[in-house]
């Protein structure tokens, strides 16, 4: 069994009023983390009022990057059995050190408690709860685990699995910080396909310029190697950083990185060979299909020298809800952000089929792109909330496409309140703008806007405590039900 950290718990600053599951959504409530901040802060957004307001600071372990759920869980149970049992918990990384990760309830009043911690061996950059929810995946630099939760509690009963990403000899002296997180593993993502019974787990790594590919079994929650699928472009440092699966188990999308690209790739099943006396698969289960810039054309690999391209750095992506029968995403969601605090980012959004497949491969067509205020510093992530029909329909009937609610967070100097101007010293320590609300009403409709910020210029909000000095990792927490 791991060794579990026990830690104070959070303690509440406001109470807001109670509403997990949100049919009508006047209220959607928001976690998020910071890298400069030890807290993680509870906020609302209100879409009516659209203003984003502050709800609770929770005294955090060590800056936060990234904030998993059970909102999946909720959901599913909630539409298969109604089961409104189920409790809403979250899964934090840190950059804390020694590493952990943190678990924490949210309660019915929108209260956040923490719940206890787990040693790991690395710093994480990612969590996540797959289904059937048994187990929570975290990976980071040259390691990734698993550890089983508890049914009861939600809270770490063991890790069950280690992953390396360098050769086991060369573990003890690899560099387990964030720094390592420049060239190890970002991220975690599972595939299942209705017409096999094979699960797949796919880890991007940055350094190897590699997907690796896993078989996952759902009730050990154990993964097994099975294939290192290389970067499309012979020669060329992608680098590989987040990749998300199509619901059809089909279809996976990665960014690069360092070129800040999304490439799209199909994903096929194993015809039960291996390689003789391994567990390896003798063929590549990722076709690679097409590729998209994720920044304009002109900015973009490889038509612009590399001086441009490496002025920005490929981000996060996030596949966007429903608008239609079937339950499948329209839009596939991805950002980058700049390489130095002069550089603004960008949050791109590409159509999708019905079979996930971008609709156009030219530059200009199936795309809508939004400059942002800021470079993001180190953050850019996005997490998407789908709007109501009514709040759009008013303003454009035959609207396309499924719009949505985006949190984005911002790290850079300005949101966190740390740009030095001689003639402006006494304005230049207040954070401003660490998460953002961002909304999107469908295709050639106005394009990606800017709604509200947190926090808000010259205000403080009733935080007594940490500022939030530029955010990392914001998610919704509020589950939808119907929205149509």
């Amino acid at each position: 069994m791991d060794s579990v950290v026990d830690m104070n718990p959070a303690q509440q600053i406001l109470m807001p009023s109670p509403n997990i599951t949100s049919p009508t959504p006047d209220t959607l409530h928001i976690l998020s983390g910071s890298f400069r901040s030890l807290s993680l802060f509870l906020l609302a957004f209100s879409p009516t009022k659209r203003t984003l307001s502050f709800v609770q600071q929770v005294p955090g372990f060590g800056p936060h990057q990234y904030v998993g759920s059970n909102r999946e869980k909720i959901k599913r149970l909630r539409k298969n059995s109604k089961d409104q049992t189920e409790g809403l918990k979250a899964y934090t990384t840190s950059w804390a050190l020694p590493p952990i990760l943190s678990s924490w309830e949210i309660t019915p009043e929108w209260d956040v408690n923490h719940i206890d911690n787990v040693l790991i061996t690395a710093v994480s950059s990612y969590i996540t709860l797959p289904p059937p929810y048994t187990h929570v995946y975290s990976m980071g630099g040259p390691t990734g685990e698993a550890h089983l939760l508890s049914s009861l509690t939600g809270s770490f009963v063991e890790k069950i699995q280690e992953l390396t990403f360098v050769p086991l000899e060369k573990l003890a002296e690899a560099d387990k910080t964030r720094k390592a997180l420049r060239y190890g593993s970002h991220g975690i993502e599972f595939a299942h396909s209705s017409s096999t019974d094979v699960r797949l787990a796919f880890v991007p790594v940055l350094g190897t310029n590699s997907i690796e590919v896993y078989t996952h079994n759902p009730d050990t929650g154990f993964l097994t190697h099975v294939y290192s699928s290389p970067s499309p472009r012979v020669g060329v440092e992608d680098g590989p950083r987040h990749v998300k699966i199509h619901p059809n188990g089909k279809v996976l999308y990665c960014v690069t990185e360092h070129n800040n690209l999304l490439d799209v790739y199909s994903i096929a099943g194993n015809d039960d060979t291996l390689v003789e006396g391994t567990s390896k698969w003798p063929t590549n289960p990722l076709t690679h299909l097409g590729t998209r810039s994720l920044v304009p054309p002109h900015l973009s690999y490889p038509s612009a020298p590399l001086e441009t391209v490496h002025r920005f750095r490929g981000d996060t992506l996030m596949l966007g809800p429903s608008a239609g029968e079937g339950n499948l995403p329209t839009e596939i969601w991805a950002t980058t952000r700049g390489a130095t605090e002069d550089e603004r980012g960008w949050v791109s959004v590409f159509e999708l089929d019905q079979d996930g497949m971008l609709v156009s491969s030219l530059s200009d067509e199936g795309v809508e792109r939004y400059e942002t205020p800021t470079s993001g510093g180190k953050a850019h992530a996005i997490d998407l909330f789908p709007k109501s029909t009514a709040s759009f329909e008013s303003t454009n009937a035959s609207h396309q496409g499924s719009p949505v609610w985006i949190l984005l967070t911002d790290d850079s100097d300005h949101a966190a309140g740390e740009v030095r101007e001689p003639q402006d010293e006494a304005s230049s320590s207040k954070p401003i703008g660490g998460v953002r609300v961002l909304e999107w009403n469908g295709w050639f409709n106005g394009g990606v806007r800017e709604v509200v910020g947190w926090p808000s210029e010259g205000k403080n909000e009733g935080l007594d405590g940490e500022l939030m000095r530029g955010g990392s990792h914001a998610v919704w927490l509020t589950i939808e039900d119907s929205l149509d």
